[in-house]
């Protein structure tokens, strides 16, 4: 059995580590095991989890600009205790160049960065994101991505064919649409057969636009269509949700589940999903949404290679123009889509066969250095 040591900054609920947690339960771990060297000092939530299937969780400080060296000889400490790592795989964008320039000192001999997102920011964030991807390109030895957009953004046009796509897959079987579960569901949250539900699975963070979907639930009741607008999430952006949706009236028309650790269950009681992110990676939320049938609409900053399904519509920013989007769908009554579970699984993204590919493809990786 050969380890791999994932690196990020916590273990808790994210696209990121959801993507990678649905990696780890479907491939062979008495082959592959998965450990993860985390800067988040306090228990994260998928920590149980990884400990029970045999992963090791370790800490490091966390990464600050102002004074990296802690970090930097934390992770050098670590590795040079367990050389044992002979594959380093880092999930923390630009940043990853640092603990890849260290493994490169400690002579780790597969050094993979992993690109998650489509946008490297702006202003003295973009420019510092940017250097250290230029750094990033001469320490890594294998680059991964989430799709075409987070490759050319983080590693440029020119490592189009040098990185390896891993698809942000999920259990196809699982998200399936059911009847009897939406009916549960809906029944607990206590929404009745004729109301619409508008769904939004991510954290409550100023990047996923939470305040901006509440606007536009706002402007679809000031012409008549009513809806309700469910949250599946939790997050520091929560104190001002609660605010606009005060401010806003719209106290009957919002529910919030907060943390759930069943997210199919809740997208079966839902009619659309909305992700009117500022931008995104490649969202395996919006890959769930449609393996269980539903329509999608996304803001512009979400990439167009995330409709697996034909069933997701892309719109700027602009709250009339989502609300006016909407009203006509739920007029026309948009049905979930049959076929959407063989459509996802014909593009790559069933969690099984891209388990099954990944864990060969570090086998592969070990073998050749042995």
């Amino acid at each position: 059995m050969i380890r791999i040591l994932h690196i990020l900054h916590s273990m808790n609920r994210g696209g990121a580590e959801a993507m990678l947690m649905n990696y780890y339960r479907n491939i062979d771990r008495s082959r592959v095991q998965f450990d993860f060297l985390l800067t988040e000092q306090k228990h994260c939530q998928y920590e149980d989890e990884i400990e029970e299937m045999g992963g090791r969780v370790y800490r490091v400080p966390l990464l600050r600009f102002s004074n990296p060296f802690p970090y930097i000889n934390g992770v050098k400490h670590f590795l040079k205790e367990h050389p044992e790592y002979k594959i380093v795989h880092s999930h923390t964008s630009s940043k990853s160049a640092i603990p890849l320039w260290v493994a490169q000192r400690c002579g780790v001999p597969v050094r993979v960065c992993h690109a998650h997102s489509s946008s490297s920011g702006h202003g003295l964030e973009g420019f510092v994101r940017w250097g250290l991807g230029v750094w990033l390109k001469r320490v890594a030895t294998d680059f991964m991505s989430c799709g075409e957009g987070a490759t050319l953004c983080w590693y440029g046009k020119e490592y189009l064919n040098k990185t390896r796509f891993v698809p942000n897959a999920v259990d196809v079987e699982r998200y399936g649409f059911n009847e009897l579960i939406r009916q549960t569901v809906r029944e607990k949250l206590q929404l009745s057969d004729g109301e619409y539900v508008l769904g939004m699975v991510s954290r409550f963070h100023p990047v996923k636009n939470h305040l901006f979907a509440l606007d536009v639930l706002a402007a679809m009741k000031d012409i008549g269509c009513r809806a309700k607008l469910l949250f599946v999430g939790d997050g520091e952006l929560r104190p001002a949700i609660e605010e606009r949706i005060t401010l806003l009236g719209l106290g009957k028309a919002v529910v919030m589940t907060g943390l759930v650790s069943d997210v199919p269950s809740y997208l079966q009681a839902m009619d659309m999903v909305l992700m009117p992110s500022i931008n995104e990676g490649l969202p395996v939320s919006l890959i769930e949404a449609q393996t269980n049938g539903l329509s999608v609409i996304a803001s512009m900053g979400v990439p167009h290679e995330v409709d697996v399904t034909g069933n997701v519509d892309f719109l700027p920013l602009d709250v009339n123009a989502w609300a006016e989007c909407l009203a006509s769908k739920i007029k026309q009554g948009v049905a979930r889509d049959v076929d959407a579970v063989k459509k996802v699984r014909n593009a790559g993204y069933d969690i099984k066969a891209a388990g099954k590919d990944l864990e060969g493809w570090y086998l592969d990786k070990f073998n050749n250095f042995e």
